[in-house]
């Protein structure tokens, strides 16, 4: 066999194990073969050779490919069938649906041996429910307006302390419609206003309280006038609410000398509670 260089084993170990987790049975099935791949392209990745032995049965594995799954004679259900269809669909988004791909594929697996029990089938079917969502939002119309509405959502998201797992993943789809271009549903516009509803109850009752064209004294020097509404800067999870340094309104200086200057909110608020003015 032609000598190879260890850049070359890595790609061929990298390519063959991407192959085989395609497949979550026989992922499951080849599980020393996917461990043994994985170490010795780590060693070769560190500048390490391995053994004269661990190299030629790399090399052999490298050279049968992707392994057949096993001969199963368990007829398995129903549900277990419909999970399967439903995992390859949600493998199109794998960073989105990571948790449900790999826990999903693991039932999946198990359920093709052996009968599984009514909380396994019941969670393989929010797995389906979700593969079809899927599906359906790459036929869903792109709505302008509810595009912006969903942007808001996200960048409110974004400031928000306390996301929960399951109100992350309800703007995480959101987010990557965006990012992809498809479009959503009502339901899952709606579980992202619910998932952010505290910021924007905030955000609402600030644009409504500052229209653009307001007077306002900033620090009883010069009056003011609010040009735009709130506009929310992504400064990463877990900041400052938008209604603190997160988030400014953008005001005009009425004065001899026309200049523009930026107001944050939280500074706005608390010059109005001793001297606003209109």
């Amino acid at each position: 066999m032609a000598r190879k260089s260890k850049q070359q084993r890595i790609n061929e170990g990298n390519a063959l194990i991407a192959s085989i987790k395609q497949d979550p049975v026989l992922a499951k099935e080849q599980r020393w073969l996917i461990g043994f791949l994985t170490d010795l392209v780590s060693k070769f990745q560190r500048g390490k050779g391995g053994t004269s032995r661990q190299r030629e049965l790399f090399d052999e594995k490298i050279a049968a490919g992707v392994p057949a799954r096993k001969v199963n004679t368990h007829v398995a259900q129903p549900e277990v069938l419909k999970a399967e269809a439903a995992i390859k669909v949600l493998q199109s988004q794998p960073t989105l649906y990571s948790w449900e791909i790999r826990v999903g594929g693991e039932i999946v697996a198990n359920g093709l041996k052996y009968n599984l029990s009514a909380k396994q089938l019941a969670l393989l079917d929010t797995f389906v429910k979700k593969a079809e969502q899927l599906e359906q939002q790459y036929q869903c119309p792109i709505d302008p307006e509810k595009y912006e509405e969903a942007k808001l959502l996200c960048d409110l998201a974004d400031t928000y302390v306390g996301l929960t797992a399951k109100k992350s993943k309800d703007i995480d789809i959101l987010r990557s419609a965006l990012a992809q271009g498809i479009g959503f549903s009502d339901d899952q516009l709606e579980a992202g206003r619910v998932a952010v509803s505290g910021e924007l109850k905030k955000y609402n009752k600030y644009k409504d309280r500052f229209p653009p064209g307001m007077l306002v004294k900033y620090n009883g020097v010069d009056m003011c006038m609010v040009v735009s509404g709130p506009e929310i800067g992504n400064f990463g999870s877990n900041t400052r609410g938008y209604y603190a340094t997160a988030s400014n309104l953008y005001v005009y200086r009425l004065s001899s000398t026309v200049s523009s200057s930026m107001l944050t909110l939280d500074m706005l608020v608390n010059t109005l509670r001793k001297n606003s003015k209109h």
